[in-house]
């Protein structure tokens, strides 16, 4: 890594190259490549930890089955996923809802329940899964192409 930035390129390309770090010397290297991003230096970046992509790149590109089936800033990916999961107790029994409304069942709840929900708890998509969501679409949509390539062919 020396090497490559020690001339002060304008262009670099880092494929995984966390890849068996620890959390410290991981962090560190983020901040490397965010002070080389901040000089002008532009990254290419390879990763299958999708919190190291949030965390660092502009934009990102998802590969499946051999094609780029999204591109855009890591907010704009997590705009695809289908809602935020919203958990709750009431009665006695756990209670789940996915909606891309959370903060009005939340005030739903909170009239319901006087202030304090129980086991209350909201989270809202990564980019794991969005990921997820996509390289199935991905590989549904191949699995579909496939099929019907084997039936013109019969």
């Amino acid at each position: 890594m020396a090497l490559a930035v020690i001339g002060r390129p304008e262009l670099i390309f880092l494929d995984e190259p966390t890849t068996g770090f620890d959390p410290e010397a991981r962090r560190q290297f983020w901040r490397l490549i965010e002070s080389l991003t901040d000089d002008g230096t532009t990254v290419v970046l390879t990763t299958h930890y999708l919190d190291e992509a949030d965390h660092l790149a502009d934009r990102i590109g998802i590969l499946a089955a051999g094609r780029l089936v999204a591109l855009d800033t890591p907010a704009g990916l997590r705009s695809l996923a289908s809602g935020a999961r919203v958990t709750w107790e009431e009665a006695g029994a756990a209670h789940t809802e996915t909606t891309a409304r959370p903060t009005a069942l939340l005030r739903d709840l909170l009239a319901r329940h006087d202030g304090e929900v129980p086991g209350l708890e909201v989270v809202h998509p990564s980019l794991e899964d969005v990921y997820l969501d996509l390289i199935g679409d991905a590989a549904a949509a191949a699995g579909a192409a496939d099929a019907a390539d084997a039936q013109v062919q019969s």
